[in-house]
């Protein structure tokens, strides 16, 4: 999806600069005057020529969420200290271990010095600073609570990582016993297999079925491999290409929270994120229709994405937020009642953190029972696979013996 950078004016006239994903330039306007913005000037980003030394110097030197952590919770110290921003920003540019983030802090200082807003040198750094970051940051500068705004943004980032990692946790594991799995069962037919062949037709017995059905798969695993391969290839493709449309997205993400087991960890992670993010905003002093616009380009499912659009559309018309989180077929009715509470009482930044705290807290408890539960399971599920290839070897022999006596 392209992305544009934007600049425009707020309701007091205040100057706003900023970056957003959309599909084209006429949505950002829309975006832009959702929010009240007066539009200024929209441009898009356009690639940079692709050169494989910057490519791998970019991975190898990218910024983690555990620099950020760092980074804001030592400027959030110094600033809170009475060290002024410029000066704050100096000393980051020369301690920090991570040359990627040293570079853009640099610069990042300068342009501070120059009479740049913090927000809008950040804003230049989209690669390395979310939305989310910038707009909080902004938020902080406009309020003068930029050190307890980075503290937030400190926290936040710390709870989304120990999510992410829970989650990570839960899928690594089946994954890796899976392709294991997948290469014991090739190596067997393709390389084991073939082996007994010229024995199995030298006996001169009727071979059982499993045998000759896995001396078929084996002929031809051996004889169309590249069939085989060209139809992975031409799976991958396809996949990617289906992803990459707005179609394809939604109906993936949607499979994807459908998933037994599986799906319902990431659901419950979705809607993590989703309320922290926004309740990390809202408490940050950030518009709540510009807060939604920013959860649409973080909560990282198209199918929350489009229940996030549905609540901001609802916002704008001055309408709850509540409804459309209770009328969906994706996420627990819970949700939607804490919010509507959460409204009606005036503490909806509070509600949405508790309710990420609770999911946090669900996201673990999961990952622990799996964990507990996936090991075994795959395990015998193996060794059954194992078992069927070696009785479908064995049985043959076994009917030897009996024609024998």
């Amino acid at each position: 999806m392209p992305t544009f950078n934007y600049k425009a004016r707020d309701e007091a006239g205040k100057p706003i600069i900023g970056v957003i994903d959309s599909p084209n330039r006429a949505i950002v306007a829309d975006k832009l005057r959702a929010m009240g913005y007066f539009v200024i000037n929209i441009d898009e980003q356009k690639a940079a020529a692709p050169t494989l030394d910057i490519d791998i110097f970019d991975k190898l030197s990218r910024v983690t969420n555990r620099d950020l952590v760092i980074f804001n919770n030592q400027l959030a110290t110094m600033i809170s200290s009475g060290l002024t921003l410029v000066t704050s920003l100096g000393i980051l540019s020369q301690q920090i271990e991570s040359k990627k983030l040293k570079e853009v802090i640099s610069k990042v200082r300068d342009d501070v010095e120059s009479g740049s807003s913090f927000s809008a040198a950040l804003a230049k750094y989209p690669k390395v600073f979310s939305p989310l970051f910038i707009n909080m940051v902004n938020a902080g500068e406009t309020g003068g609570a930029l050190d307890e705004i980075l503290r937030r943004l400190a926290t936040f980032a710390e709870q989304s990582e120990e999510i992410s990692n829970n989650v990570k946790t839960a899928l690594t594991y089946p994954v890796l016993i899976i392709i294991v799995a997948v290469s014991v069962v090739l190596f067997l037919v393709m390389g084991v297999f073939p082996k007994f062949e010229m024995l199995f037709k030298g006996m001169g017995v009727e071979l059982p079925m499993p045998t000759q059905i896995l001396l078929n798969v084996s002929h031809w695993l051996r004889t169309k491999w590249h069939f085989f391969i060209a139809g992975i290839v031409l799976f991958t493709v396809f996949f990617v290409r289906y992803r990459k449309t707005s179609v394809g997205k939604y109906n993936i993400d949607l499979l994807i929270l459908k998933i037994p087991v599986f799906g319902e960890l990431m659901k419950k992670a979705m809607i993590s994120r989703f309320a922290r993010t926004l309740g990390t905003l809202i408490s940050s002093g950030v518009p709540i229709l510009q807060s939604l616009r920013i959860v649409e380009t973080t909560v990282g499912n198209e199918a929350m994405v489009k229940i996030v659009s549905v609540i901001a559309d609802n916002v704008n018309r001055g309408e709850s937020m509540a409804s459309p989180l209770r009328n969906n077929k994706i996420l627990p009715p819970m949700v939607g009642h804490m919010v509507s509470v959460g409204e009606e009482s005036g503490t909806l930044d509070t509600i949405l953190n508790k309710i990420a705290d609770f999911y946090d807290s669900e996201v673990a408890s999961m990952v622990k029972r799996l964990s507990a539960i996936i090991e075994p399971v795959l395990l015998i599920f193996i060794g059954g696979i194992v078992g069927l290839i070696a009785l479908a070897l064995f049985l043959p022999m076994f009917n030897l013996v009996r024609i024998i006596q």
